[in-house]
């Protein structure tokens, strides 16, 4: 019996969903619609041949009738309404440039800096009504170097973005992703 083809929807700005989107497309992953103000997200989509939105308009009207297991909100500063990210079959997975739940919210390499971090990472977190909320899927840490800026540990989040999003992908299509609480101690 062959395995159906799990399907996605990705929303988001930034390069770094190009580069997931790539990814799952080499995992055979089905992209049902990429949703997106970026133009650079954009022309990537529409040279793959994928259905795209403006985020504008799935946040007023919510998404069309499409069924897929997996919404990526990948480099993605909206706040989701419920009906979007409950349209997911299977779970609804974010990316956040900090360690949660330790930098919370916008602006958490500039914070860390502020604040004197050691070290740093990034997280792919379960989609919840609250911002940076949900189940901890996936975190990659790494230190901060003693001369860094707000752009290299800026760089440092997307190589571990893209690295950790591997790591999820691989544990959601062998089916055995767990999410763990936050630990707000």
């Amino acid at each position: 019996m062959q395995r159906s083809r799990i399907s996605c929807v990705l929303i988001g700005d930034g390069s770094l969903l190009t580069q997931c989107g790539d990814l799952l497309a080499n995992r055979d992953y089905a992209i049902k619609l990429v949703v997106t103000e970026s133009q650079v997200v954009a022309d990537w989509a529409n040279a793959r041949g994928l259905p795209l939105l403006a985020t504008a308009t799935v946040l007023r009207d919510g998404l069309p009738d499409v069924e897929f297991d997996w919404l990526f909100s990948i480099a993605n500063l909206q706040m989701l309404p419920k009906r979007v990210w409950q349209a997911a079959r299977s779970g609804a997975a974010n990316f956040h440039d900090g360690p949660l739940p330790k930098h919370a919210g916008l602006n958490a390499p500039a914070w860390a800096l502020l604040a004197g971090d050691a070290e740093f990472g990034v997280t792919w977190h379960a989609i919840t009504d609250g911002a940076d909320e949900g189940e901890i899927y996936v975190q990659k840490f790494f230190p901060i170097d003693s001369d860094e800026t707000s752009l290299t540990l800026n760089l440092k989040c997307f190589e571990a973005g893209l690295a950790s999003f591997g790591t999820l992908v691989d544990s959601i299509t062998a089916g055995s992703l767990v999410g763990a609480p936050q630990d707000g101690s």
